[in-house]
């Protein structure tokens, strides 16, 4: 027994020192420095027990070795914050001596146990050392202080101990998460809170590269909880994730500390759920998901998907929908959404060329004269922005009727599409190409009447009121407004080929998530930055609109487990 407690204090000496190689700053050397002393107390109060055979010193050394596992772990926590690039073979050196820490500590403990003290330390007698704190009558002052004392470090001692258990628990076993956001409506719903296994996940030791041995394949349609690929992976905010999701944890998801430079709550970790595997390429078009399969040739939409993306919230029951805070597209929303979809799969683009060259042909018998100029830069990019753009409708049929090169820029806009859409080229785009090429041509005759329209009623001098109160031009105007609602809410009905290669694939051991509630949903299909984006990006003067679409996987490594059990509210408590 003492060749094994020499081994327990000499891994403790080691593990402590390994600490700071190839790791030469303060917080190493304060960790290294914490581990070496803890472990010379291991070692003296070994050696008091040893000489002095008190029931005292062996208490005081079952408490040490009780700690031993939790202070290794902090002190590995202190020498790894803020650091850059954690090396990964003495990470996984330092993890698996601290397992071994772990698999000692219960036989240390055992030793030192009051039932077993006949058996391996016979000259030593239990004492009763917790006292009741009442009655107190008839105690001398000091014995009370000394009662109340004895009782108050019992509880910071089952206290800390409960602080560090559950963190280890947190970290290697469990995770409990209070669900902040609607993206997984109706499964989840804000303030529900959940339990998520990670042990099969393969848990990373915290603040480091080491992982354990990840032995769970995800299946479509899991729910999985994930750190936020869009949040920077720094050492900062490494360290400030993990002091956060303590504090999380043993505040049982009360309290977040986890914020942004804005003083804002991340959306860190995520819920969401697995709809893409490795080797696939997806698509998402109208609200349907589409794969194909490395080996296959066609895409094809995803039945999976259909059982849990909820586009029409108001559907939902009334028990349901009560605990909805936001539903932003209703039953009539989503109809009007629909029918958009419906008119630009119906638009054969040959008729679409023949509408696109008769409104040119209009303009150019109303504007009485030919150009002469090219006008290339009557329109700056940003101005091609849908809203933009037909906000100023007529100030751009003014300036075309005006300008020297207008009819040469409207021919441009209006036919600038077609020469690609006619090649061989086209054969090869994808669906959602198509689609968007249909919309771009939808929205540009939409404009191209008004502006017509709008030359018209300049060339017959109507008044302003006559102008503004044209039924033609106003119902011209609502249609426009229809297709700017539909570019609002693209980016959660659409997404082009991810990945783009012609010869990519989702990679091995990487998954691809998106919320349930796919209008109120910023998952991996999103980045939090808005650019402008073109509606066909084979048109050199395509609409622009503002898309956060930019798509990532998720490398299993970032999974930090599945979802198993809702725990409350108590109402909606059950397994997942």
């Amino acid at each position: 027994m003492v060749l094994f407690f020499r081994i327990c204090s000499g891994l403790s000496f080691i593990f402590s020192l390994l600490l700071i190689v190839n790791n030469m700053h303060g917080l190493a050397f304060l960790g290294s420095s914490v581990g070496i002393i803890f472990s010379f107390f291991l070692v003296y109060s070994q050696l008091k027990l040893k000489r002095t055979r008190t029931y005292t010193s062996l208490v005081i050394t079952r408490k040490l070795f009780d700690y031993w596992p939790f202070v290794m772990i902090a002190c590995f926590v202190c020498s790894r914050a803020l650091l850059e690039h954690s090396p990964k073979v003495l990470d996984a050196l330092l993890a698996l001596l601290w397992f071994g820490i772990v698999i000692l500590k219960p036989f240390t403990v055992h030793y030192l146990k009051n039932k077993n003290l006949q058996r391996y330390f016979t000259d030593i007698q239990p004492v009763q050392l917790k006292k009741k704190m009442f009655p107190l009558k008839g105690k001398t002052g000091g014995e009370i202080i000394k009662i109340i004392l004895t009782e108050v470090l019992e509880w910071i001692d089952a206290a800390f101990y409960a602080i560090f258990f559950v963190l280890l628990v947190n970290i290697f076993v469990f995770q409990v998460y209070r669900i902040p956001s609607e993206s997984m409506v109706p499964e989840f719903m804000i303030g529900d809170t959940v339990i998520g296994v990670k042990t099969p996940s393969g848990p990373a030791f915290p603040l480091s590269s080491f992982r354990l041995p990840q032995w769970k394949t995800y299946k479509r349609g899991d729910i999985v909880i994930l750190s936020n690929p869009n949040y920077p992976d720094t050492p900062k905010a490494r360290l400030k994730t993990f002091m956060s999701q303590l504090v999380y944890m043993l505040t049982l998801a009360r309290v977040n500390l986890n914020t942004d430079d804005n003083g804002k709550p991340k959306a860190d970790p995520l819920v969401k759920r697995v709809t893409g595997l490795p080797g696939e390429k997806l698509m998402l078009v109208d609200g349907v998901l589409y794969v194909k399969r490395s080996g296959s040739t066609e895409f094809v939409p995803v039945e999976e998907d259909l059982l849990y993306a909820h586009w029409d919230l108001a559907s939902l029951p009334e028990s349901e929908r009560r605990l909805i805070k936001d539903i932003y597209i209703g039953a009539e929303e989503l109809r009007v959404l629909e029918a958009v979809e419906s008119e630009r799969k119906e638009l054969e683009l040959n008729d679409a060329v023949r509408q696109a060259e008769s409104l040119v042909n209009r303009l150019s018998f109303l504007k009485n004269h030919k150009d002469t100029a090219a006008a290339a830069d009557f329109l700056q990019e940003s101005e091609y922005e849908m809203t933009a753009l037909f906000r100023a409708n007529d100030a751009i049929s003014r300036k075309i009727l005006t300008t020297n090169g207008g009819l040469a820029w409207f021919r441009n806009f209006m036919t600038g599409w077609i020469p690609y859409w006619q090649s061989s080229d086209a054969q090869h785009a994808s669906l959602y190409e198509k689609r968007f090429a249909q919309l771009n041509a939808l929205i540009k005759l939409s404009f191209g009447k008004i502006v017509i329209r709008n030359i018209e009623l300049f060339r017959a001098n109507a008044t302003a009121e006559q102008f503004i109160n044209d039924e033609v031009r106003s119902s011209l105007l609502q249609e426009a407004q229809t297709y700017a609602f539909y570019l609002a809410w693209t980016n959660q009905r659409n997404m082009n080929v991810f990945p783009a290669g012609a010869d990519e694939y989702i990679p091995e051991n990487a998954y691809f998530m998106m919320g349930d509630n796919r209008f109120n949903s910023t998952d991996m299909r999103h980045t939090t930055v808005f650019k402008l984006a073109s509606v066909d990006k084979n048109d050199a003067q395509s609409i622009r609109f503002f898309s956060n679409i930019e798509p990532k996987y998720v490398p299993a490594e970032k999974i930090l487990g599945t979802t198993i059990l809702r725990v409350f509210p108590f109402s909606r408590f059950g397994a997942l």
